[in-house]
């Protein structure tokens, strides 16, 4: 049987792809044990030339599918759809892992067939950068085993490209990517909803790209800001109908996303001088929200960051205008760079 179902969303990532794509074919894996399946979603760069030279390569193992324009959710559920293997997990095309992560996740924590796996990160800043870690060697121990509602509401379990899925689970349960941003959270709340036999283990495998201007998460683009800030509300509404319809085991969890999508939606409105009308537009719905609290114990940075986003919605255009150059301008351009590459 096939074991492993990688998915690679690509887009505009032409400075990036070539070392994740090579990360993954030093996974230690036998040809028939995995698959890659890359998900050309319309880029507009040299990525579409990188996966045929790939796949000329490694036809055996590499599948490339070509579509238009769908946004990375769209991307990952047309992979997800062609997948054939017993586990299936994603992996940012600017992203990388160290070699033989995959091959030891599976021979030395999935042998029972946990429904979900999930292993953390090193994040790096490099903006294009091509690195590579000889040294870094696959190793950790278990650190949750059981219930997957229960680990969700004790700790964020944010992202996709951190997990193996059974297959047969997110089938069964019809789980899928949402075409909106921050879709992992939806994911994953979706699917730990579902009690999954979770197991969380140690392994920082995954080497999380901090670097990239054209992520999603990095953007100051206009338009795409006005959409992002859509998207939270859409987010937070689709958490809210859980609550709404009297469910209560993933209250916890519930609460915190939906404080994370209000400090992502702050963080988003910091970083592009939208108009006047829009900004207002946002500051009643921000004002309008239900005041939901954090109910985690402990949980003192979530309460605090909500109350920064109302406290911000009732502040002035010009306030905002001015915050805007301070993070924008001043921190990211100028200071968190420089902060990022001395950290190293």
């Amino acid at each position: 049987m096939m074991r492993l179902s990688v998915i690679v969303p690509v887009y505009n990532v032409e400075k990036f792809l070539p070392r994740c794509l090579d990360s993954l074919l030093r996974q230690g894996m036998e040809q028939s044990e995995w698959e890659i399946i890359c998900v050309n979603d319309g880029s507009p760069d040299k990525c579409a030339d990188i996966l045929a030279e790939y796949e000329r390569r490694c036809p055996n193992i590499f599948k490339i599918i070509t579509q238009e324009n769908q946004g990375l959710g769209g991307a990952r559920n047309t992979g997800t759809a062609q997948a054939q293997g017993e586990y299936v997990t994603y992996l940012d095309s600017d992203d990388y892992l160290i070699d033989g992560a995959y091959s030891y996740l599976l021979d030395h924590f999935c042998q029972d067939k946990p429904d979900v796996l999930c292993y953390d990160k090193v994040q790096i800043y490099t903006n294009g950068l091509i690195l590579h870690d000889p040294d870094a060697k696959p190793d950790g121990e278990i650190l949750f085993e059981g219930d997957g509602a229960n680990a969700y509401n004790r700790w964020p379990l944010p992202n996709v490209w951190s997990k193996f899925y059974k297959r047969s689970f997110i089938e069964q349960h019809q789980v899928v990517s949402q075409i909106v941003a921050c879709q992992d959270e939806l994911f994953n709340f979706d699917v730990f909803c579902h009690h999954p036999h979770t197991r969380i283990v140690t392994c920082r495998v995954v080497r999380y790209e901090l670097g990239n201007e054209n992520s999603i998460q990095r953007t100051t683009d206009k338009k795409k800001v006005l959409r992002y800030a859509e998207d939270m509300f859409f987010n937070i509404d689709y958490i809210r109908a859980y609550l709404d319809r009297g469910e209560t085991e993933m209250t916890p969890a519930a609460m915190r996303d939906i404080n994370n999508f209000l400090n992502v939606y702050h963080h988003k409105l910091s970083l592009a001088f939208i108009p006047y009308g829009k900004w207002l537009s946002f500051r009643r719905k921000m004002r309008n929200l239900p005041p939901y609290k954090p109910v985690v114990e402990g949980d003192s940075k979530n309460a605090h960051r909500l109350a920064a986003c109302k406290k911000l919605a009732g502040k002035s255009y010009l306030f905002y205008m001015l915050f805007t150059f301070l993070r924008k301008v001043v921190f990211y351009q100028f200071l968190r760079p420089l902060l990022l590459r001395e950290s190293k």
